[in-house]
């Protein structure tokens, strides 16, 4: 069964962002998150969207090195890697 990669509005951009306000290097945050820098850099670069199973880790690792964690009122969730509509507020 091929991977299907995300429909959302998902941006490596941000994903950039979000990993150098961490002082992570790619390299870094794959360990962290149990993926490989080929996969963090293809995101961060537009030249991929990281699928649905790609996801979890990838948020659970940046909550936890940000030190917003699941289960907590300003948890890191995946609307944090989305691409800012007008309205709504940049990274904390």
């Amino acid at each position: 069964m091929a991977k299907k990669p995300l429909s959302l509005a998902f941006s490596g951009a941000r994903l950039r962002e979000w990993r150098e306000r961490a002082g992570l290097t790619q390299q870094d945050l794959a360990e962290k998150c149990g993926l490989s820098r080929f996969q963090i850099s293809r995101w961060e670069t537009g030249t991929a969207k990281p699928d649905v199973r790609s996801l979890p880790p990838l948020v659970r690792g940046l909550g936890v090195v940000l030190g917003r964690p699941s289960g907590r009122h300003d948890s890191f969730t995946v609307d944090d890697l989305l691409d800012l509509t007008p309205g709504q507020q940049p990274p904390r």
